[in-house]
Order: C-alpha cells, then sequence, then structure tokens
C-alpha cells in the first residue's frame, strides 16, 4: 500500500511514528505477516521491528497470533482508531479538569474578576460544555432540578457523572414524570427527591454560579448562565424551599 502524503500526515498526527506508519500499512495490505516479512516488505529495519510491533500492539492498531515465529495481523482501521479516539477524549478531559481546576482558583483568588457575567447560550453541545464546566470547578456541593423536558440533556453519564470522581455533595429534585431507570442512576451519585411537575430546572454550583434552563425555542434549548452571587444565592434559597416540600425518591 502507498499511503497518500495527507493519509501519512494524518496518522503522524495522531502519534503514530513513521515506522508504525510503515509497518501498519504494509499489514493493513498484506494481512498477517511474521517479523522478517514486515521487514521487508516494510523497509523498516529488522532490529526495529519487535520494538515497533510492541508499541503497535499497546495503541491497539495490531494483534499478535502466538505461533513459531510469531505472526502479526492488523485490526481493522475503524476499531483502531475508535479506541485511540476514546482514549485522546479521555486523556485531554483529564488534562483540563486537571489544569482548569487550579488555573480558576488562582484566578478567582487574586480577584482578577471584576464583575459579574450573564450568559445566554443556545444549544445543547454548548449547554452541556457549561454544565460540565461547572462540576468541574465545582469544589463543595451542587443543587441540580430537572424537569422532564431536561431528562435527555442532563443525561447521567453525560453530565452528572462527572461528581462520582469528586469529593462533591449533590442534591436533585426532579419532577415525578420522569423515568424510573433515570431517577435510580441518579441517587447512584446525589440525594434525590421528587417534586411535581416542574417546568423549570438548572444546576448551581458552590452558590456562586447558576444555570437556568429557558423554554426551548423552536425545540432547540437555551439556558442562561451567570457567576452573580445574589442570583446564584436566589435560586439555591428557591431551591432548598423546593427541596422541603418534595418527596424522597
Amino acid at each position: 500500500m502507498i499511503l497518500s502524503d495527507k493519509a501519512k500526515k494524518a496518522l503522524l498526527d495522531l502519534g503514530l511514528s513513521s515506522y508504525e506508519v510503515k509497518v501498519y500499512s504494509t499489514l493493513v495490505s498484506y494481512g498477517g505477516l511474521n517479523a522478517v516479512e514486515l521487514s521487508r516488505i516494510s523497509h523498516v529495519p529488522y532490529n526495529k521491528i519487535y520494538e515497533v510491533v510492541s508499541s503497535l500492539e499497546k495503541k491497539g492498531f495490531i494483534k499478535i497470533e502466538d505461533k513459531r515465529p510469531a505472526i502479526y495481523h492488523p485490526v481493522e482501521p475503524k476499531t483502531a482508531f475508535e479506541k485511540l479516539r476514546k482514549e485522546m477524549e479521555e486523556k485531554i478531559q483529564s488534562n483540563i479538569e486537571a489544569a482548569l481546576s487550579e488555573l480558576s482558583y488562582f484566578f478567582e483568588k487574586k480577584g482578577v474578576k471584576e464583575k459579574s457575567d450573564v450568559w445566554l447560550m443556545r444549544g445543547k453541545d454548548e449547554i452541556i460544555a457549561k454544565l460540565k464546566d461547572m462540576i468541574t470547578r465545582c469544589r463543595l456541593e451542587i443543587f441540580a432540578s430537572i424537569p422532564k423536558i431536561s431528562e435527555s440533556l442532563l443525561s447521567v453519564s453525560a453530565i452528572l457523572g462527572g461528581l462520582s470522581l469528586k469529593n462533591v455533595k449533590a442534591f436533585i429534585i426532579v419532577s415525578n414524570d420522569l423515568s424510573r431507570t433515570y431517577v435510580d442512576s441518579l441517587k447512584t451519585i446525589a440525594q434525590v427527591r421528587i417534586a411535581g411537575k416542574m417546568f423549570g430546572g438548572g444546576m448551581i454550583a458552590d452558590s456562586k454560579e447558576v444555570l437556568l434552563l429557558l423554554p426551548e425555542e423552536g425545540g432547540e434549548p437555551a439556558a442562561l448562565w451567570s457567576d452573580h452571587i445574589g442570583l446564584a444565592s436566589f435560586a439555591k434559597n428557591y431551591f432548598m424551599y423546593l427541596w422541603e416540600t418534595s418527596s424522597p425518591a
């Protein structure tokens, strides 16, 4: 196989070495090969082959058949790249959370922020990103209210699952028309209570910032976020009123 310069550059940018690109593309073209055959066809020096195939196996690009001599097989490209994508996303997310937690702390401690902000957000992706950001920076407690219309938006896996990795207390009020499965999932990471039908929802983090879900416009979710202490305090007081008047899940 002769890869285009574009494909080679893409593989290199994804973290493969030039030898790894040659070995993997050769296996994709020829199928299972032993070390001698692989070195000859790929033009990778024989004294480097074992190092290269070992690295490719760890990255999920090849499988090694335990024979004498060993036979090296390519993992299907879609499968290999999906594994690589997940690993890269997890690494990026972990690094962002580690850096953001400390940088945000010092940013706020030094008093760099001089005024409160209010943002209007539209679209599921933007709202989810802001909710994840709030959870990442939260150090003490999260309060969330989830109406039926927000069940898919405030999914356990996409948003609230991050709480299980932090020493943060979480209190969640749900409307009585949410699915039992969804409510039970929330109970694994938070104290949960059930209220009557709710038409509004949102999240409060550390009593310092609040995100309020707004009525959808044209089927697109919208939300208002603010770090105004007064607004966050008002939202928390209203949440606590609902909490006291709701029932245990």
